[in-house]
């Protein structure tokens, strides 16, 4: 029986034996066990990490936002209503209709509109009708007209909005302009959600004035010498300016991203 007891323990030992070695030579499998997420592609979703390798996490993903104003949007593309720390923001969603989809800038400035007062003739002028102007969003367009435009005067509003850059990398590191009178027309109806979201952030507040827009404007067809649409955002009215010489007076410019 003592034999038996002997042979059976040394048995067990080597099974236990070959049963550790396994354990340690052959390393857990992750991926095999449905950990094959990392932690970002779950952010915003509950996630459990793999016990041998914590960077390996299982979720199921969360559904895509749909954008809505005044969401923050961020440079990776993130939507939220919450300030998500590590990340960086950019602009705050400001518009959305079907395909368009608008953000407007943290920041703003005060710019001349034009150095001086000439007819841009790529620009289409709108004449006195404000349901007119109200049609016009072409922005991006408009902005490119006035950067590049061969003409006696330069245009610090539109120059600006197209070469602000927020952010290095990601979204918002390219793409602003200076948003045409129907874009930013349609935006001041969002002002509150766009307000109180930029006041979390602690961003430069919307301003009580006028804003420019990239929207020509000449009060009659005889009279060449141009004025500029301009929006408050917080009446939600769209204004015609040519009194004095309104394109070289400055205004506010917050500039606007589609995407």
């Amino acid at each position: 029986m003592r034999k038996l007891n002997k042979l059976l323990a040394g048995v067990s030992v080597a099974v236990l034996a070959a049963f550790q070695a396994q354990a340690t030579c052959v390393p857990a499998d992750c991926n095999a066990m449905g950990y094959t997420k990392s932690a970002s592609d779950c952010e915003g979703a509950d996630m459990i990490k793999c016990p041998f390798d914590t960077s390996k996490v299982w979720c199921i993903e969360p559904k895509p936002i749909d954008p809505e104003p005044g969401m923050i949007l961020y440079s990776d593309g993130t939507l939220s209503w919450d300030v998500i720390s590590g990340k960086t923001p950019v602009g705050i969603v400001a518009y959305i209709e079907g395909s368009t989809r608008l953000a407007i800038a943290l920041e703003e400035t005060e710019l001349s509109w034009a150095t001086g007062r000439e007819d841009v003739s790529c620009l289409s002028n709108i004449y006195v009708d404000a349901e007119t102007a109200q049609t016009d969003f072409n922005g991006a367009s408009n902005t490119q007209c006035l950067v590049n435009y061969n003409g006696k005067y330069d245009h610090p509003a539109a120059t600006y909005c197209n070469s602000y850059k927020p952010v290095s990398n990601g979204v918002g590191s390219d793409g602003w302009y200076l948003p045409a009178a129907g874009e930013l027309y349609a935006i001041s109806f969002n002002y509150e959600e766009i307000k109180r979201r930029i006041s979390r952030l602690s961003s430069t507040e919307l301003s009580t004035y006028s804003y420019f827009t990239s929207t020509e404007e000449i009060p009659n067809v005889s009279w060449s010498a141009p004025g500029v649409w301009t929006v408050v955002l917080q009446e939600q009215r769209l204004d015609k300016d040519y009194s004095g010489n309104p394109t070289v007076t400055p205004r506010n410019v917050r500039c606007v991203l589609a995407f």
